[in-house]
Formats: structure tokens, sequence, C-alpha cells
């Protein structure tokens, strides 16, 4: 029986009572001897009534979990039913006629103080505690409804308390794994979603603006939402889920691509549950959403970065080849040879390690020029002069323009200012705007001065021709190297930024 059941009975049993006080009453006025009396008042007629209406209550009160309990204005306990064995330990015998605060401890009542004062003045009341009870601590609802005499004077109350201890730890339970969940949500910059099949209607959390581009404030549509869709991205979703469907399975994972209102690309992955499927579709969909647009692009650039690694590579192999071959047919003896290959691959070596610690995303000209004249540096005395702005160069370039000062400077200790004590390199580089062209170019010049007197070579060597054509060609540019007598001068012209093209001709 439930609450509203048992107040109902229990109004029921009030009205029956005071029906049967008046009987007594008017029974206890009259002198007239009943049938079958020796005379007077029959000794029960005045328990007779009360018993019934007693048995009737306990019969309702004892099958209850709830606590049921009648108090007088004295507050004295009249009635109890069987739940006070369970909740107090305490028979409904033992309680009989004792004082409220005896019953259940004096702070329980100081707490419950106010609401009996109520109830005696003829107010009902109610109110939901943790209450002390000798087999623990119970999360209680406690109703006490005032009993009126005919002259509606209070007489006593009822007390009706029900436990709700089970029900309070399972909504704190709910309420802690919402948290939870909440906060896995949030921490994760989640979005909730539901789609209903048959109405479109479409109920999300406000993160899922968020990763759509869209203001926190707009509501979301189903049409709004696929018109952010990339094209061709609904159909592909209705594949999706429906090939899930054929194989009986309900939940479904898949990537989606939207183009936010300014235009941009974003990804994101979808993880759902198909629910309530009949006749092959679902009722609804649930499901949550993540941005993973900064993994697509990691994604994409670790392809790019391996596509230009084996670009790399490979010209790296075919640089090395021709640095062998050359070195050995130029050289008139197995120790030049030797030098000349070493140097020139540390050179190379060198140029990677700058890119290396860039990730191959490019390297700063200062950096590359500084690694690059590093083995020509004597005792930490400089004999290079270096200016220039801050520029960043492509892969390509930055080894290209290592190569060439290797070989500017291998040449420079053999023949030129730096096979003295006195000569001086300058090396100065600036930006340049070709004409014809939108692209910006580099210009980088090195030249010698204070060393022996320049005589230009009847032929060119190895070195001049790895700097004049194949370092010229890598570099999309043209290199010339001028014999002037007052020492060597070699002008490098690049393009910087046709490195856009490189890649995309990498990554066909």
């Amino acid at each position: 029986m439930n609450t509203d059941a048992l107040l109902h009975r229990l109004a029921e049993l009030e009205r029956e009572n005071r029906e049967l006080r008046a009987r007594l009453q008017a029974h206890a006025t009259s002198t007239e001897p009943r049938p079958g009396s020796a005379g007077g008042a029959h000794a029960d007629d005045g328990e007779w009534p009360l018993h019934v209406s007693e048995k009737k209550l306990r019969q309702i009160a004892d099958h209850l979990p709830a606590l049921v309990a009648y108090v007088d204005t004295d507050q004295r306990y009249r009635f109890n039913n069987r739940a006070y064995e369970t909740w107090i330990a305490r028979t409904p015998e033992s309680l009989y006629g004792l004082h409220l605060w005896e019953a259940v401890g004096f702070p329980a009542y100081e707490r419950t103080r106010p609401y009996i004062e109520a109830v005696l003045a003829g107010q009902r009341s109610a109110h939901e505690w943790w209450a002390p009870f000798r087999t623990g601590m119970r999360y209680v609802k406690s109703e006490y409804i005032p009993d009126r005499a005919e002259d509606g004077s209070i007489v006593g109350f009822y007390v009706l308390a029900s436990d709700l201890t089970e029900t309070k730890l399972s909504q704190a339970a709910l309420a802690e794994s919402e948290a939870r969940l909440r906060l896995a949500i949030d921490a994760g910059r989640m979005a909730v979603w539901e789609v209903e099949t048959a109405t479109e209607k479409v109920s999300a959390s406000p993160e899922l603006n968020r990763l759509l581009g869209l203001s926190p404030d707009v509501p979301l549509s189903t049409e709004q939402v696929r018109s952010l869709y990339y094209p061709g991205e609904q159909k592909r979703l209705r594949d999706v889920a429906l090939e899930a469907l054929s194989r009986g399975d309900r939940h479904v994972e898949t990537e989606l691509r939207v183009v936010w209102p300014d235009g941009s690309l974003h990804w994101l992955l979808l993880r759902a549950e198909l629910q309530d499927v009949e006749n092959g579709l679902p009722a609804r969909t649930l499901g949550v959403a993540l941005d993973i647009t900064e993994m697509k692009k990691a994604e994409e650039h670790q392809q790019l970065l391996i596509n230009e690694l084996n670009h790399r590579v490979k010209n790296t192999l075919a640089t090395v080849q021709s640095i062998a071959s050359q070195s050995l047919r130029n050289a008139s003896t197995t120790s030049e040879a030797r030098a000349a290959v070493e140097g020139r691959l540390f050179a190379l070596s060198r140029a990677h390690d700058v890119l290396t610690r860039e990730n191959w995303d490019g390297a700063y000209l200062r950096e590359v020029v500084q690694e690059a004249i590093a083995p020509f540096q004597a005792d930490g005395h400089s004999r290079f002069d270096l200016r220039g702005p801050e520029m960043r160069l492509p892969p390509r370039i930055a080894l290209a323009i290592a190569m060439a000062i290797q070989e500017l400077g291998t040449n420079a200790v053999k023949y030129g200012a730096l096979s003295n004590e006195t000569g001086r390199i300058g090396i100065k580089w600036s930006t340049t705007r070709p004409s014809g062209s939108d692209a910006q170019g580099l210009e980088l010049v090195w030249a010698e001065t204070g060393g022996p007197p320049v005589i230009e070579p009847s032929h060119r060597g190895f070195g001049t021709r790895l700097i004049e054509r194949s370092l010229a060609h890598e570099l999309h540019g043209d290199v010339t190297i001028a014999f002037a007598p007052t020492g060597v001068v070699c002008t490098i012209h690049a393009l910087l930024n046709d490195g856009d093209a490189d890649r995309e001709a990498v990554r066909a």
C-alpha cells in the first residue's frame, strides 16, 4: 500500500473513531439496561467498538514497511505497527505509553520537536532528515497528521515515517556518476547528441555548437547540422549505419568532416548507439562527438614528412653518389680523395642535423651558415663576417646552401682567403622579389678578401661544377662564381616559397 492509500485509510478510520466515540458517549449517558444484561451498561459496551477499530488499523499498518504510530497530546505512544521492531528494535508493546523522547532519544526528539508542536497546534507537518536508529542512520520522511475530536480539539496525531535511505543513496550515487560522466565529457571536450528518426529532432549538449563552429546561443536543427557536412558525408554516414545494422551491430564509429561557417575544414570522431531498431531502422540514435582536427592534421603532416623524407633520402643518396664519383675522379691521390669525400659528407651531415632539430620543417639561414662554417673556424677566432635578416629556409634550400658553403670554404682553405693569416670572408644575404614573379627570393653573396691574388683556373673543378650546376638546379635558381683578383665572389639566387609546389609534387 502506498502513502496516499494509507493516508486515505487513516482518514476513514478517523471518521469511524469519531462515530464510535459518539456512540460510546451515548452509551455512557444511558441508564437503560441492554437486553440480556443484569442491569446497567454492559461491561464490554465501551470496549468492543474500539477493539474492532484498532484491529482494522493494525491489519493495515503491520503490513506496511513504513512506521505508523498514534501519539496522544501528552506525546506518548498509543499505537505502533510492527515496522518499529525492524527500525528501532522495539516491539509495539514495549513502546506503548512511552514518551517520544524516551523512545527515539533526546537528540532525535529535539530535531523533530518543531514539527510535533506544529501538529499539536492543528497543522499537518512533514520533514526529511537523517535520523539515528539503533540499526544505523536512515534517511526518513516523517509526516505528522493531527487527530481532531468532534469539537475540533486536538486529541492526538498520527505519525507516518517512510524510509528513503536506499532512494537517497541511489540518487547520490546517480548524481556522483553523472558528475563523473560530465567531468569526463568536459575534460575530453566531447559533445553528447541524440537524433529521433521519426521527427529528425536533434538534442545535444552545448559543446556540439563549438564542435560545429557555431556560437553557444544558436539553436540546433537537423537541417542546420547537415548543412555543415562536407559534400558526400550525409550519404556516407547513412551507409555506415545501414552496414552496421545489416551485421546486427548497434554500435558504430566513424569520422565526419564538417565545414565551419568560416570555411575551415574540421574532423569529428562519432561514436553512436542505434536504439530501438524496428524494421531495420533505429527509433533514435544516441552518441558522442569529439574534435580530432588536430590529430588529422598531424597525420597528414606526418605522411607529408614521410613522403618528403623519401624524396630527401633519394636526393641525398644521389648527392653522395655524385660526391664520391667526382671526388675520386678528380683526386690525384687516395688521401686527397678521402679528404674530399669526408669533408663533403660532413657538410651534408651537419645540414641534416639542423633540419632534424627542426623536424625537417625547415631551418633558419643563420644557423645553417654557422653550422657550415664551423669546420673552418680556428681557435675560436672567427674570420667570417655574417650579415642578413632572420630567414627560414625550406629543407631543400637549406641543404643546398650548406653544401655550397662547404665547397667554397674548402676552396678558400686551399687557395683563397683562409690559406693565409689575414684573409677574411664576408657572407651576406637578403630577400629579393624576382621580376615578373610573386615568389620571394634569396640572394646570398660569399666574398673573400685579404687572401692571395686570385687567378681564374683554366678548368672548373668538381666543387665549382657542384655549386654552379647541381646546387643551382636544386635551388631552382642560379649560382655564379667570379674569380676576382681581390678574392672569389660567389653569388647565389634562389626562390624561397616555391616549396609548396615541391611539396605537392612530392605528395602526388
